[in-house]
Order: structure tokens, then sequence, then C-alpha cells
């Protein structure tokens, strides 16, 4: 089925017209015009939302820093919504919602998620890419449509 494949060390990029960011609700909402890379993966949508949690801090902080500077945040989920569409190399897709679960290698495409991938397109209600398996599963009034070409058609005739 359709695959994407992740590294486990990965730059993330985000940019958009807007971004709000909470460091109480460990939080940032980026809008309008939102557009996430991570290497080959491309992620554009209406708003985004990367939820944070706390990395580790040291047991002291160094003399003259606060405690609240020691601590680092790592992305925990990203959450798109709204004209969400993804793609990583030939592979595309598009949703109304997306959510990446970093830990989990995972991402979850509701509301009418699509996927295209070497001639086959997949429809249904859930599609799951495991990233790191290469795999995906797909839940509920499930469509797969595969185009053959004129030159695949040939290999079969005889």
């Amino acid at each position: 089925m359709v695959g994407w494949g992740a590294d486990q060390k990965t730059t993330t990029v985000i940019t958009s017209n807007t971004m709000t960011a909470s460091s109480r609700n460990n939080q940032a909402i980026f809008r309008d015009n939102v557009k996430m890379v991570q290497e080959e993966l491309v992620v554009h949508s209406d708003i985004m939302i990367v939820y944070f949690k706390e990395k580790g801090s040291s047991p002291s902080p160094p003399v003259g820093q606060l405690p609240s500077q020691n601590s680092q945040k790592e992305i925990r989920v990203i959450e798109a919504k709204g004209n969400v569409k993804i793609s990583k190399g030939e592979s595309r897709a598009t949703c109304q919602r997306a959510i990446y679960d970093k830990q989990g290698e995972r991402i979850v495409l509701l509301e009418s998620p699509v996927v295209w991938q070497a001639g086959t397109r997949v429809s249904g209600r859930k599609i799951t890419m495991f990233l790191k398996e290469n795999r995906s599963v797909v839940e509920g009034e499930t469509r797969v449509i595969i185009e053959e070409t004129e030159k695949d058609e040939g290999v079969f005739a005889q």
C-alpha cells in the first residue's frame, strides 16, 4: 500500500503569515499560508497547531539562569487543519485534518482523505500512514482506483 518513510533525526521548519505561541499551553498556532517542511515531507494547511513536551532539563540551572530558561521542548504532535495538502517524493495526499504523532511516527488523515501514489488513488474515512514502516491502513468506506497506462496493459496482453 502507500507508505511515506521517515528518519528519526530531522529538522522541522514551519512558516506562516502569523504565529501565536503559548509556553503555558506548550503549543504554537500557525495561521494563513502555513507550510511545514521536514526533509522530503511537505505539509500545507490553513492552520497548524504544534504541541510540545518538555525534553528534559538539568537538575540545577547554571548560575544566573532561571529554571525556565534551562528547559527545552520538543515536538509531540502537529495538527494541520483546513485544505491540508501533503507530499513526499512521488506520494501526494489531501484531507481537511491531519495529525502527525512524532513519537509514534505516523500521520493520521481525517475528513475526506485521499492519497495518490504511482497511479493508485486511495480514499476512506481515515488513513493512517506509518512513516517508519512505510505502510498505510485505510479504514471505513475504503476505495482504491488503479490507473493502468497503455504500457502496463501491453505487458499482460497475449
